[in-house]
């Protein structure tokens, strides 16, 4: 399988920018106590920068890879020298952005590369502005709190780019089930980097034939045992378990990291039918691994979920919503991760029980009200993909049906009305994630050009 998106890191080059003198003078840019301006005093003091500089990096994000920091030292005649750019460009290529620390660095511009300063004055503000207005990417940083949010935001970018999304497709457009999807994969790939690889569905029975009972039964025997209620099947269970190795050994063939597939058009081919399964639980466990996972291939709510994966660092659930009351939104489908309070976070308690009448079909029945916090953002793109919907609300109750689509959560909000007339310009999937991420959601939107309507 390709790396997983949440495994990336941004590759950062930290430039500490300083001015030093060849010799002492005062005048309208430079006073001060001249024993203090000497270019030996002056020299010292760069070091200690640099060294200050180099402190700073170590409480930066985890979602940055940093490279050796460069000292970008020079004089009055404001030019860096040629041997200290030949620094700079080494793994240029892989540089994501450069970090500019203390002072500007002239003529960085040549490289065309995002420059984040951090720097709380005049010179940042200075030089971003500067940035912009030759069409480079720049932002201002006051401090080390500013210079996570931004760096978490590019990371998201970056994340998203690195996402190839295996698509099993009965090739309808647009689908039956989903009229209001993106219909042209390449305008996610143009504008997000984000690639989708779209297969014929029935492709994946060949790998689901190769999982043998005994690679299958262990997973299978291991969520069993975890529940607190068991109502499915349990040997026909196993083809569940199977169908997630399949799209696992899938996206591994053609180098995927994120995953749909048909839903409409694989039930009416009765071949889940045959086969007794369906693909409810390979969604919720390839979620709960941070792969972003959506049904019916929904490419506006499995753009949106990747998103708000990568920004809250947290597995999503999508589900079809209705209005209760004014103040009252339910949301129902049978994809909910376990661990929807982080990656690697203590695993919600679950009953397992059955999507259809017979028996088949394992289904996670998960009770959010149980969640460290009640607060949830939910999220939808547009058809034309250059827009997310955002809405937050409260979980104030679960409810479970015997078979089909659930768990039900009711999910408290203003004006619940006036958000399904909103949707009516999105469609109807909503992929919820727990806790509020509207700021967030804001700075991702600007770093990667998107549109953000508060529902």
């Amino acid at each position: 399988m390709k790396q997983k998106a949440i495994e990336t890191r941004l590759i950062v080059r930290p430039l500490v920018g300083c001015l030093t003198h060849t010799h002492f003078w005062e005048g309208p840019c430079r006073a001060g106590n001249p024993a203090d301006m000497t270019s030996e005093k002056e020299n010292e003091a760069a070091d200690r920068a640099f060294a200050a500089a180099k402190e700073t990096l170590k409480k930066a994000t985890d979602k940055i890879s940093f490279l050796p920091a460069i000292d970008v030292r020079y004089t009055e005649n404001f030019v860096v020298p040629e041997e200290t750019f030949s620094k700079i460009e080494e793994n240029l290529a892989q540089v994501d952005f450069f970090l500019c620390m203390n002072w500007r660095i002239p003529k960085l511009e040549r490289y065309r590369k995002p420059v984040v300063i951090l720097q709380n004055g005049n010179e940042g503000i200075d030089f971003a502005a500067y940035c912009r207005s030759i069409g480079i990417e720049a932002y201002v940083t006051l401090d080390l709190a500013d210079l996570n949010e931004i760096a978490e935001a590019l990371w998201v970018r970056k994340a998203v780019a690195e996402t190839r999304a295996l698509v099993l497709t009965a090739g309808g457009l647009p689908t039956f089930g989903m009229q209001s999807l993106i219909r042209d994969p390449e305008l996610i790939r143009q504008k997000y980097g984000m690639e989708i690889i779209k297969l014929p569905f029935y492709d994946i029975f060949k790998y689901m034939d190769a999982v043998t009972d005994e690679e299958a039964r262990p997973i299978a025997e291991k969520i069993i045992a975890g529940a607190t209620d068991v109502k499915v099947n349990t040997d026909w269970f196993l083809n569940d378990i199977k169908y997630y190795l399949a799209a696992k050994k899938m996206m591994d063939v053609y180098q995927c990291n994120a995953f749909s597939t048909a839903c409409h058009e694989l039930c009416t081919s009765e071949i889940p039918q045959n086969r007794k399964f369906t693909p409810c639980i390979c969604h919720s466990l390839l979620k709960g691994e941070g792969i972003p996972s959506g049904c019916e291939e929904d490419l506006n709510a499995l753009l949106a979920m990747t998103i708000l994966q990568y920004t809250a660092f947290r597995p999503a659930f999508m589900g079809n919503p209705s209005m209760e009351s004014d103040e009252m939104l339910l949301l129902h489908h049978a994809v909910p991760a376990l661990c929807m309070n982080g990656y690697g976070s203590k695993p919600l308690t679950y009953r397992l029980w059955a999507f259809t009448g017979q028996g088949f079909g394992g289904k996670l029945q998960v009770d959010f009200t149980e969640n460290e916090e009640d607060e949830v953002t939910l999220g939808r793109f547009n058809p034309q993909g250059d827009t997310m919907c955002v809405k937050t609300g409260k979980v104030i109750r679960s409810e479970y049906r015997e078979v089909y689509c659930s768990p039900y959560y009711y999910v408290q909000m203003d004006d619940a009305r006036k958000f399904m007339h909103t949707l009516a310009g999105f469609g109807h999937h909503q992929v919820l994630i727990f806790g509020n991420y509207k700021k967030q959601l804001e700075l991702v939107a600007r770093v990667m050009h998107f549109n953000l309507l508060e529902g």
